[in-house]
């Protein structure tokens, strides 16, 4: 079973590349969080050996639609997983960059099958040890507040003073 988890996204706009490319942490490693009748964390390198090439990202994990783009490098480092994600040049790709750069799409949420937990003798609380990455979305509410989107970036010119910087959120 595919399950969900939505994090905050911090957007510092910068301008390099296409405008088409979001980076940032996807997935915090060993931040709480408040899970139904649980509290959940992501062990460090639980999302290792995840291959880029089979993670699309989608808009609010509609299954039902095409996928808005797909990522382009996921590495493990000490905070967490952070993914460098391309956003397609579709009708739908660009409403969620819009919304994104406006500050209104606010969350990064990752779909995952688990493969490893460690749960505690209550069953109140669960470590992700490994998990199998089959999908990130752009959401609007987050259930971790420190997964950020660091960056858009943009080869605009003439938009340089709104790129500069659209929204900061240190949590």
């Amino acid at each position: 079973m595919i399950e969900t988890r939505t994090f905050q996204i911090e957007l510092e706009m910068q301008e390099r590349d296409d405008g088409r490319t979001l980076t940032g942490l996807a997935v915090p490693y060993g931040t709480e969080a408040k899970i139904g009748n649980y509290v959940e964390t992501f062990a460090p390198g639980a999302f290792e050996g995840a291959d880029p090439t089979q993670v699309p990202l989608m808009a609010v994990h509609d299954r039902e639609s095409l996928p808005i783009g797909r990522a382009l490098t996921l590495t493990d480092t000490p905070a967490g997983l952070e993914a460098e994600l391309r956003v397609s040049k579709t009708k739908l790709g660009d409403d969620v960059l819009e919304l994104v750069k406006d500050g209104a799409a606010t969350g990064l949420s990752v779909g995952f099958v688990p493969v490893q937990d460690r749960w505690d003798a209550g069953h109140t609380r669960v470590e992700r040890v490994k998990a199998r990455l089959v999908e990130l979305s752009i959401t609007a509410f987050p259930a971790y507040d420190s997964a950020r989107v660091l960056a858009v970036r943009s080869e605009d010119r003439a938009r340089t003073p709104r790129l500069q910087i659209a929204r900061r959120h240190v949590g």
